[in-house]
């Protein structure tokens, strides 16, 4: 029964999330997660929750939590980069697992390289830089940061 009342929290929370009403719907997935701790669905989506509600910090612990319980899902590790780099954990970002797909990939490569930048590490960003040319993609961010190589 607390693996159905699990699941109901986390599809009430989601629906939630899509109107906007990110504080309910986090006490919602804390429900789902006290009932059912060991489902990384319910960390990565809290966490998806405090991202777009721009509480990075708690967003980056949830991610991080969705991750050693086992989540395979690009887009958590994507998620994971953007709100590291937002409260400047820069260096955490460059030991991240890169995505897997088109567009999750380049926009992670992305934030790695501006976060190689900000740590200082102009090789790795200058690296990527390379890589994402070379596989065709290129934009005025991608651009900018090559200048700043």
């Amino acid at each position: 029964m607390s693996k159905e009342m699990a699941y109901y929290y986390n599809q009430k929370a989601n629906t939630m999330l899509e109107k906007g009403n990110y504080l309910n719907a986090a006490s919602y997935y804390k429900k789902a997660i006290s009932l059912l701790p060991e489902d990384p669905m319910f960390y990565h989506n809290i966490g998806v929750c405090y991202m777009l509600s721009e509480d990075y910090e708690k967003a980056s612990k949830f991610l991080e939590i969705a991750l050693e319980k086992g989540i395979d899902l690009d887009e958590t590790n994507l998620y994971l980069a953007h709100s590291l780099y937002e409260i400047e954990k820069y260096e955490d970002i460059l030991h991240l697992k890169e995505p897997q797909d088109g567009q999750n990939k380049i926009n992670f490569l992305i934030i790695k390289s501006k976060a190689a930048l900000k740590s200082g590490n102009s090789e790795v960003a200058k690296k990527i830089v390379s890589h994402l040319k070379i596989s065709g993609y290129n934009s005025q961010e991608l651009e900018l940061i090559e200048k700043m190589i």
